[in-house]
């Protein structure tokens, strides 16, 4: 089995995902993705695209909303599915459940609220074939892995 890693991920920032493929013994290599960053080649139609916190893909859903249409878009026309992976499980201390638990969220900077995140992030749901997971950062690699399907 053998993972693409997107090359837009910054080396610094993967390196625990890295150690966790390498410790499963999980192949990978860093080459440019069409669509999000990490897919297994043996399901190339299930894509993780990971989000450091929910402040990105907050970012994501209403700054850069042309850029994640379009990338939403392609998808689409892959016929593929996608796993937002959020690397944040707790919001002022309480475990996230869901993505309804995104309406509690309140960025530290900004006039964006977590209610407006959460319906913008809904609606992507509703139209395209996309799912939310969240975790703590020291789990990354191994949820993307059970993502993938390829946990051991």
């Amino acid at each position: 089995m053998q993972i693409q890693i997107d090359s837009r991920e910054k080396s610094r920032a993967i390196q625990k995902i890295v150690a966790e493929f390498e410790r499963q013994n999980v192949k990978y290599f860093v080459s440019k993705l069409y669509v999000g960053d990490y897919i297994n080649l043996e399901r190339p139609l299930v894509i993780i695209d990971r989000k450091q916190n929910i402040a990105e893909i907050a970012q994501n859903a209403t700054s850069d909303h042309k850029r994640m249409k379009r990338e939403l878009e392609r998808l689409d026309e892959m016929g593929a599915k996608m796993y937002f992976l959020i690397e944040q499980d707790r919001i002022d201390g309480k475990p996230i459940s869901g993505l309804e638990d995104i309406m509690l969220w309140e960025p530290k900077f900004g006039a964006i609220i977590g209610e407006r995140v959460y319906r913008i992030l809904r609606a992507w749901q509703h139209k395209h074939n996309v799912e939310y997971v969240f975790c703590s950062k020291r789990n990354t690699g191994k949820e993307i892995l059970r993502l993938l399907g390829t946990e051991s």
